[in-house]
């Protein structure tokens, strides 16, 4: 009897598909890795977390490789919302000159790569923080908020502005009235 693309493919590559997982793999870049329809992937992964019990190390070892993956991504995501302090590393070129004790004259310069580390700040990212907002808090950090009880005023945080004009259509060439 044949042996299924499950058994051939994907089961003893189970350990690659949770670190690609981890590191961030859609399951249809694993597919195309493992050399099989993303469909059937797809299926062998529904049928795990349907409790069919042939499939189930699959589906548990990719869930808990996405969730690693995007809890690393929440964690920068956050971290972007707030801003932080970062260390980076500098390279500078260090001059040394030696002179003769006795003339006064140079001898010779050396020049020497010294590493440096610094503390910079990243500001906050207001794209980030907007993004966080309307996913966790929706109901008040609406784009469109809705209008309470009819009054579009009042307590939605949004301004609509009338147009100036219906229809402004290009600019006169000619120019005003009382030219000419």
């Amino acid at each position: 009897m044949a042996k299924s693309k499950y058994e051939t493919h994907v089961l003893p590559n189970l350990e690659r598909i949770e670190t690609w997982a981890r590191d961030g793999a859609t399951a249809k870049d694993i597919a195309a890795k493992l050399k099989i329809a993303y469909s059937t992937l797809r299926k062998y992964i529904d049928l795990g977390q349907e409790g069919d019990e042939r499939y189930t190390a699959l589906s548990e070892a990719f869930a808990q490789a996405c969730a690693v993956a995007d809890e690393q991504v929440e964690n920068a995501l956050f971290k972007s919302c707030l801003g932080y302090n970062a260390q980076i590393v500098k390279h500078y070129k260090l001059k040394t000159v030696e002179y003769d004790p006795e003339t006064g004259k140079r001898i010779r310069e050396v020049e020497t790569l010294v590493e440096a580390r610094d503390e910079v700040h990243v500001a906050a990212n207001t794209a980030a923080q907007m993004f966080w907002l309307t996913n966790r808090k929706p109901e008040t950090w609406k784009y469109k908020p809705e209008a309470q009880d009819g009054d579009e005023s009042e307590g939605s945080g949004v301004v609509l502005l009338s147009p100036v004009m219906n229809n402004p259509g290009p600019p006169d060439a000619g120019g005003g009235a009382g030219d000419g």
